[in-house]
């Protein structure tokens, strides 16, 4: 793979020119003409020397790229140095993005570690602590021997560290009997240190939003802040040019270092096959091997099924922005990229610090958590007491009540207590032991659970009637189907669709729910069941909560289904009544066999009769009406629910066993996670990312909430950027003028959408890869996440700005949203997020009406 590539660079004539020159200290111009190519040179030549390289671009926009580059070639080996000067936009109690990889790309640098250290010319100006200082007033802590809390608690008051009742924030501190929690700037986990006596007993990463310990670690470095005006400052070229073996320039020709008297020259060819078929891209390769003579081809984000294999191709699994051909080396690099362009991993790994401890054992709890006692009701931990005489004593727990009364749990009897969670609105009430209450509350609890097993036994009658028929098995019809899905298969849709298909295959009615993250390809499961059903004679209603999100549906099954003589028709208001009245008559003649829609086919005019497959797409958007329609249908079909973020209450009918689930992990390749970032509005600095993003040709979504005020944020926007074509979309407009307006957004007529929550679901644009949402404080978790989901669905790194009035004072239950979908910014968080969601609102009524509640 890259081995291959490397080696063919490295014993290139020009390489080793440039490798001799630098290892002289003789100063050279590489020109370059192609920022991909310069990329794989410097990683090749990192790769050679394995010392620590400064790399220094023109500016910010050259360096992001670049980084880019170097990170698909050297993965985790590569460390950028964004200009933090720029962040103007400041949340307390949130710190900027630049800020934090800024401050950990600088202790790499000062840990002596080798990589390779990208920066620009505006960032190397940026002042930092001197390493002298830094070195000095850093702080080793070690588990075992003895750092007072209270020195500790000196050095973060002098770092300007703030001092919380929990951190789960960077810069921030807790103190609570002998435990410190901390969360240094440089740490992607806070870590969580644990005292007896003066003595540290054990260091711990944890959960910042859980509070749940995680990894143990042997010791922990705490660090000055990178920036702190009580102390020597010195520019962070400074520091590159102390701790890196080698300080390169890019230059508009090439790279150069010293004073790039000796000239290398390596010619270079733009190589691009964005949007050409099969057969172009067979004549692009001939053509490649015969007029330059290249020996050796590298295809970078492979396009699987779709691209024409040659003996003389090597795929790495990874991709960069450009493609190239280096005759004079061999080598061609084909830079694959566009709506298609990626395939999934056949497995892709967790990271370990993600999957957090269940609540198991003592060390799992700290002084003051809640807890459950299952006789006595919610207390607090007030830590491990010894009870008992002399011969015959035992460690007990210590439950503090209401009225300061106490309760002694002996160790051996853990199995009674349970922690605390789901208590969205604040504080648990704490119980009053001998007032009753409890026990009160525990007879109505099971009064209830009864009332919900009484309804289960109804659902589950209704629904263990056989279908009275059984759906045909994978024909030629569905081995077309399979074969026309451009990308392969990840594991978790492998496994989803088998799921499925093992349902139909059982004489009882289907009723699955499929979860994965926004982009992971719950779709294309939905459609092989779908098909399956259509040709066993059924027909497949495809239920969504929009029209936006009905009409993207409409148009992926006409052309993957309609291609395969599938008739597949829409129901929505972007049908007029005589259109909708024509689709209702062929329904009735069975002349349709998948209706994809709105609410409208809920209708008691939509007939029923044929109808083999439900599929519902986020089912908790709509309204309790539309639920109790659907929950009709449910008795009599099979059904297939898909979701990114399932709501409190779906969550927990799948936690505990009453709805069959697939869960969807793996994420596409080349997938980046979206870079998300809690800002105080100011027009100032939403335009820079505004600008950026149309700067490279993207696309940027501009959510406002609030229909009245667009035609302001329309004027003003369109004064800003002259030259971009800006749009408006909402519900309330005339439904051919939305429609025509987000197929213009889809087509890339228009580059900057200023939209309500209609696009929160569905929307498949893989070239918008900005999205400002403002007043972000207004809205919930799981749909903070989905509307953040509308962006980084290409390969290219997306951004979402969450953006809170300036000077506004946050809601308790606010900040700790925006903390949650600030932290849980990684691929396949939706899980993890509709887990916070269940933590802070509570788990609903499993079938009522009521969407909200606790679990007891």
């Amino acid at each position: 793979m890259l081995k291959k590539l490397f080696k063919s660079i490295s014993f290139s004539p020009s390489f080793l020119s440039v490798k001799t020159h630098l290892e002289r200290g003789e100063g050279f111009l590489l020109e370059l003409n192609n920022s991909s190519a310069r990329a794989l040179f410097l990683s090749v030549l990192f790769q050679e020397i394995s010392r620590p390289i400064a790399v220094v671009c023109q500016n910010e926009e050259s360096a992001e790229a670049f980084y880019s580059d170097c990170l698909s070639l050297l993965g985790g080996r590569v460390f950028n140095f964004p200009d933090y000067r720029k962040d103007t936009s400041s949340v307390p109690g949130f710190v900027s993005r630049n800020r934090v990889v800024f401050t950990q790309s600088f202790n790499t640098l000062l840990s002596e570690k080798s990589g390779v250290f990208i920066s620009s010319t505006g960032a190397i100006k940026c002042l930092t602590v001197s390493p002298k200082t830094h070195d000095e007033d850093s702080l080793l802590c070690v588990v075992g021997t003895e750092v007072s809390m209270g020195l500790v608690i000196d050095k973060l008051t002098l770092w300007k560290y703030e001092r919380v009742d929990h951190s789960h924030s960077p810069n921030t501190f807790a103190c609570r009997g002998g435990i410190l929690d901390v969360f240094p700037l440089y740490a992607k986990y806070p870590i969580r240190i644990e005292y007896f006596g003066n003595k540290i007993d054990s260091i711990r990463t944890y959960n910042p939003t859980t509070q749940l310990s995680s990894k143990k670690h042997s010791r922990f470095h705490l660090r000055p802040p990178v920036v702190h005006r009580n102390t020597q400052q010195s520019a962070l070229s400074d520091s590159l040019s102390l701790y890196c073996t080698y300080v390169l320039y890019i230059t508009e020709s090439g790279v150069s270092f010293l004073s790039g008297e000796n000239k290398i020259d390596v010619y270079v060819e733009p190589l691009s096959f964005e949007g050409l078929s099969s057969s172009v891209q067979q004549k692009g390769v001939d053509r490649i091997f015969s007029q330059f003579s290249v020996g050796s081809v590298f295809l970078f984000n492979p396009l699987g099924k779709l691209f024409p294999r040659r003996d003389e191709m090597v795929e790495i699994p990874t991709s960069l922005r450009h493609g190239f051909s280096l005759p004079s080396l061999g080598v061609a690099c084909f830079a694959v990229r566009g709506k298609k362009a990626w395939v999934q991993k056949p497995l892709v790994g967790v990271d370990s610090n993600k999957q957090y401890e269940r609540i198991s054992s003592l060390v799992d709890l700290t002084w003051g958590d809640f807890l459950v006692h299952i006789d006595y009701g919610v207390g607090v931990y007030r830590g491990l007491e010894t009870v008992g005489t002399d011969g015959a004593q035992e460690e007990n727990i210590k439950i503090e009540y209401a009225g300061g009364d106490s309760v002694f749990v002996p160790i051996s009897r853990f199995n009674r207590v349970h922690k605390y969670i789901g208590a969205g609105g604040g504080a648990p009430k704490i119980a009053r032991l001998g007032s009753g209450v409890w026990e009160k509350q525990k007879i109505l609890t099971k009064k209830n659970a009864e009332e919900v097993v009484d309804h289960l036994v109804n659902i589950y009658q209704a629904r263990s009637q056989p279908r009275g028929f059984r759906y045909i098995k994978n024909n030629s019809l569905m081995q077309k189907l399979e074969d026309s899905f451009p990308f392969q298969e990840t594991v978790g849709q492998l496994g989803a669709i088998k799921d499925i298909n093992n349902d139909l295959d059982k004489k009882n009615p289907m009723d699955r729910l499929v979860y994965g993250d926004v982009g992971f390809g719950k779709t294309e499961v939905a459609l092989r069941a779908a098909m399956r059903v259509v040709l066993s004679g059924k027909i497949t209603f495809f239920l969504s909560p929009t029209t936006v999100l009905s009409d993207q549906h409409y148009i992926t099954c006409k052309n993957r289904l309609g291609a395969l003589g599938v008739n597949v028709e829409l129901l929505s208001r972007f049908r007029t009544k005589k259109e909708q009245a024509l689709i209702l008559e062929r329904l009735h003649n069975k002349k349709i066999d998948v209706l994809v829609g709105t609410h409208r086919i809920l209708s008691d005019d939509v007939s029923t009769e044929n109808l083999g497959l439900l599929i519902v797409d986020e089912e908790h958007r709509f309204g309790v009406k539309h639920k109790e329609h659907i929950r009709r249908l449910k008795n009599r079909v099979d059904v297939l629910t898909l979701t990114a973020t399932p709501i409190p209450r779906t969550l927990q009918q799948s936690l505990v066993g009453i709805r069959d689930t697939s869960k969807i992990e793996t994420p596409p390749q080349n997938r980046l996670s979206i870079l998300t970032e809690v800002v105080s509005f100011n027009w100032s600095y939403i335009k820079k990312p505004i600008q950026k993003e149309i700067d490279r040709g993207g696309q940027v979504y501009f959510l406002h909430n609030d229909i009245q005020t667009l035609p302001f944020l329309l004027e003003k926007i369109g004064s800003y950027f002259p030259m971009a074509r800006v749009a408006v979309g909402h519900g309330q407009m005339p439904s051919k003028q939305l429609e025509k307006t987000i197929l213009s957004f889809f087509d890339g007529g228009v580059d900057i959408l200023i939209c309500t929550t209609i696009i929160e679901s569905g929307l498949d644009v893989p070239n918008a890869n900005t999205i400002i949402i403002n007043n972000a404080q207004k809205f919930g978790l799981s749909q903070l996440y989905q509307i953040r989901g509308r962006v980084g669905r290409g390969e290219r790194q997306a951004f979402c700005f969450l953006c809170v009035p300036a000077g506004a004072a946050l809601l308790p239950e606010a900040y700790q949203r925006l903390k949650a979908i600030e932290y849980y910014s990684d691929l396949g968080s939706g899980y993890q997020i509709a887990m916070k969601d269940l933590e802070i609102r509570g788990a609903g009524n499993l079938f009522g009406y009521e969407q909200s509640g606790q679990i007891s």
